[in-house]
């Protein structure tokens, strides 16, 4: 399993996942990650999200054991607190860096109360795991509109209205996919086992949640053409379309699945636990849930809860 794992793309640059586990949370540990480039051509250090605020000290750590004494520029796939939510308090120490984020998402950062009180109200304990984040001055982000050598943002709604992937250009293409294709757990990476192709595909739908902003998202970046795809949870991948065309039909699975639960269960009320293990018998991208460690698995059941429920809150309003 990697804690810190390096993808060098040809002489020029290389990228770097940064695992930020939470100790005192059951199998937080390689499932939040920033991913660190290096771009030697252009002299360039680029970090993807941040993580929360209580990663911030072993972020840095492992930035510095790589030799690194300033960041240049901050992509924020959205502003979700596991993304974003130690961004204040990693400008403390890289103040040269600048931030690029989706407008939308821009003001719970620089006011971030509303955010924390609405992250507090969803995720309890998991929020306060994660830290408070603290303002950032408007003066460290990076206009809308910005041109970036090398870089491309890509709007992709549909795990949050805030969200951009980001496609790096660096000879290869690298697509920076926040959790826009969901989520993916390789077995020997990201949790205990051989290393045999063995993974776990998960979708990332909390509420609100919007099936056709989804699927609008991965044909976009479909078209792109990358050749690697890094997912913030947790690892990456060579078989960029391959993977993006399984998380679209997983979408489209868990619709279906979950709009015939409801149908067979019609007056009688629904209970999310057994709609995820509804989906666990019958998802075969979710096939390996019964191999991963205790911790994982608690985590696990977790994420795939909130996914069920905007599932559920998506179909209240179209059946």
């Amino acid at each position: 399993m990697h804690d810190r794992f390096t993808l060098n793309i040809g002489e020029g640059a290389n990228i770097t996942l940064i695992d930020l586990p939470i100790d005192n949370l059951p199998g937080f540990h390689h499932f939040l990650s920033s991913w660190l480039i290096v771009d030697k051509t252009l002299d360039r250090v680029s970090l993807v999200d941040v993580g929360p605020a209580s990663t911030v000290p072993v972020l840095v750590k492992n930035i510095e054991e790589l030799g690194i004494s300033k960041l240049d520029l901050i992509l924020l796939t959205h502003v979700h607190l596991d993304h974003s939510g130690g961004l204040g308090q990693l400008l403390e120490v890289f103040g040269s860096a600048r931030v690029l984020v989706h407008p939308k998402g821009k003001k719970h950062l620089v006011n971030p109360d509303r955010l924390w009180k609405s992250s507090v109200d969803v995720l309890g304990d998991v929020a306060l795991a994660y830290g408070r984040p603290i303002p950032v001055s408007e003066s460290c982000f990076l206009p809308e509109d910005v041109g970036l050598d090398r870089i491309a943002k890509i709007e992709t709604p549909g795990h949050a209205s805030h969200h951009y992937s980001f496609l790096y250009d660096l000879g290869s293409k690298i697509l920076f996919a926040g959790e826009a294709a969901g989520t993916y757990y390789k077995r020997g990476f990201a949790y205990p086992g051989i290393s045999d192709g063995t993974f776990i595909l998960r979708p990332a739908t909390p509420p609100k949640f919007y099936l056709d902003s989804a699927l609008s998202s991965i044909k976009k970046l479909k078209a792109l053409g990358a050749d690697y795809m890094c997912y913030a949870h947790f690892g990456y991948t060579d078989e960029v379309n391959k993977f993006l065309d399984l998380e679209e039909r997983q979408l489209l699975h868990w619709n279906d699945l979950i709009f015939d639960y409801l149908s067979d269960h019609q007056g009688l009320s629904v209970d999310p636990e057994d709609v995820a293990y509804y989906l666990i018998e019958r998802d075969p991208l979710l096939s390996d849930f019964s191999h991963l460690p205790e911790d994982i698995k608690i985590r696990e059941m977790g994420n795939i809860l909130s996914s069920v429920n905007g599932f559920l809150d998506y179909l209240s309003k179209t059946i």
